[in-house]
């Protein structure tokens, strides 16, 4: 059974019961009042009775001819009465109608019938007479049946009027509420389905739902795109797993066609290791990539963040001095809460990014920012990164026109690597124009950090 089907049935459920209790009461209100003003008449037409019977002198009784009491229609009701002396019927109005035996004086009304009338009774001793000379007084309960009647059918089509108008504005009002719901269940089954442009629209005016749909938009809309770039990911991971391996295979059979000179082989092995080379550092940056934000990762520790980039300094120092390359440094003794083995990469990332666009200096520089912020900063005087190319510089495999031109080594993961890291870390990364000229990219990473000291100042290169 579908929900709106269950809630409506629900409500109009609540509504009968509620209804039918309080319409059941007023019923029952209403049916004791008249009850009582029924009883009392005939209190008081017992009362006139027995005044009557009281005056008369004589051993022998005889009913009096009085009217019965005033009826809801203002015309005399019919009374029936019935005298008694030791359980004998003496007199009566009609002696059809006397019961047998004779109900006890209690002073209480009780249900008696005469033919097919229901009437109430009331049975009581004669005053100045023995206490079994009883006289019995019964009135019909016939206006009182009709108005019971009448008042039932009418809170019965009231309830029925109420439930009906209460199921039919629950119904209008549910599907109004659901129609919103059903438009994002189509639009998560088609997503499902693998349908990632379709959208769920906005057919409700109620803020909450329109928020809703929203954030269903705005959720598969970076479903699509992670879904995109996991393609765009793979596409670019095969052509650059491609490229190596096909250098291999293509080395290692032309080293096998034929029988070759020694010096022959030798550069065919150097070929194909190049190319396994570059092989494994394409192999190590995916699974860096795969690794980051997994349960794989390391747990963090506190590491002096100092130690770590000079470290990745004397790292870049051998190709730094090959390219003539000087580095300085203004790194902060640094503690931070991080992976010592990603923030080593991230260090080593940049700075051979830096390298290997700078025309003569690079500048490295660590401190901390905003109490449990760290900055570490890697400047360069070379050409820069363009404005246009700011926003995909750290997509995974991009690498810009000007490296392609050059055929820089690489796959294009090594900013990747340095944005994922950062981000793991519970920050980011980004490149802005240096002072020096170049471009200057910064790393801000929160884990802690803290300035233990003023730092130190060295150069290399």
């Amino acid at each position: 059974m579908k929900f709106r089907t269950r809630l409506v049935l629900a409500i109009s459920l609540t509504t009968a019961l509620t209804f039918g209790s309080a319409f059941g009461a007023v019923w029952r209100v209403v049916t004791r009042s008249e009850e009582r003003e029924l009883d009392e008449t005939l209190r008081e037409a017992s009362r006139d009775e027995l005044r009557e019977l009281a005056q008369q002198r004589g051993a022998t009784l005889r009913l009096s001819a009085i009217d019965g009491p005033p009826g809801d229609d203002a015309a005399p009701l019919e009374r029936f009465a019935a005298l008694y002396a030791q359980d004998r019927l003496v007199d009566a109005t009609r002696a059809t109608c006397a019961p047998r035996p004779t109900p006890p004086p209690d002073h209480a009304s009780f249900l008696m019938r005469c033919g097919k009338t229901n009437l109430q009774a009331l049975a009581s001793t004669i005053p100045g007479r023995s206490p079994d000379h009883v006289l019995l007084i019964a009135l019909p309960r016939t206006n009182l049946e009709a108005d019971e009647s009448l008042l039932g059918q009418t809170l019965a089509i009231a309830l029925a009027i109420a439930v009906g108008a209460a199921t039919g504005v629950t119904f209008v009002v549910v599907r109004r509420l659901t129609l919103q719901h059903d438009a994002i269940a189509d639009a998560a089954r088609q997503v499902a389905a693998g349908n990632l442009h379709a959208r769920a629209p906005l057919v409700s005016g109620d803020a909450e739902l329109a928020q809703l749909t929203t954030d269903i938009n705005v959720m598969i809309d970076r479903l699509g795109t992670l879904v995109a770039s996991q393609k765009r990911f793979i596409a670019h991971a095969a052509h650059e797993l491609r490229s190596p391996l096909t250098a291999l295979l293509g080395e290692l059979s032309l080293a096998t066609r034929r029988e070759r000179t020694a010096e022959e082989y030798k550069l065919a092995i150097d070929e194909a290791l190049d190319a396994t080379r570059r092989l494994k550092l394409l192999t190590e940056d995916l699974l860096a990539l795969a690794r980051l934000g997994t349960d794989a990762a390391p747990e963090p520790e506190t590491v002096a963040l100092a130690a770590l980039l000079r470290e990745a300094v004397a790292s870049a120092g051998a190709a730094a001095t090959e390219r003539g390359i000087a580095v300085t440094t203004a790194i902060d003794d640094v503690t931070l809460t991080a992976r010592p083995r990603d923030l080593v990469r991230l260090s080593k990332n940049l700075l051979d990014n830096a390298v290997g666009h700078a025309a003569s200096r690079v500048n490295v520089t660590c401190r901390e920012v905003g109490g449990a912020e760290v900055e570490i900063a890697v400047e360069d005087d070379g050409p820069g990164v363009p404005d246009e190319e700011r926003a995909r510089i750290f997509e995974p495999f991009y690498r810009s026109a000007e490296d392609r031109a050059r055929e820089e080594p690489g796959a294009g993961l090594g900013l990747s690597i340095v944005r994922e890291i950062a981000r793991a870390h519970g920050g980011d990364v980004s490149v802005e124009r240096a002072e020096l000229g170049g471009a200057r990219f910064v790393a801000r990473l929160r884990g802690g950090g803290r300035a233990t000291s003023e730092g130190s100042r060295d150069a290399a290169g």
